[in-house]
């Protein structure tokens, strides 16, 4: 709620850059999104612009990082886990319900 005008221009260079690959019918993902927004940069000929694309490219590679190890924690824990189904069905004597 209290962001930055600098976390306002990279969220807006961010949905620029998912604009212009929804348009061209080009795949959304992080790496056509940090590929869009290296293109912009280039073309960019504002340097306080192309700061701002370069925060942007920072922040969609944090963003990777985090779900990568948002996913390798979940196999950890799911690794950890005992799973308790197996074909015996209830044990003799137990309620179905």
């Amino acid at each position: 709620m209290y962001r930055s005008e600098d976390e306002k221009l990279t969220d807006v260079m961010i949905g620029e850059a998912v604009l212009t690959l929804l348009k061209s019918d080009k795949p959304v993902s992080s790496n056509a999104l940090i590929a869009q927004l290296e293109q912009m940069a280039a073309d960019a000929d504002d340097n306080a612009k192309v700061s701002v694309i370069r925060k942007a490219i920072t922040e969609v590679r944090n963003g990777m990082v985090a779900a990568r190890k948002r996913v390798q924690a979940d196999g950890t824990e799911r690794d950890k886990n005992t799973h308790r189904m197996n074909s015996d069905g209830p044990p003799d004597g137990s309620k179905k319900h």
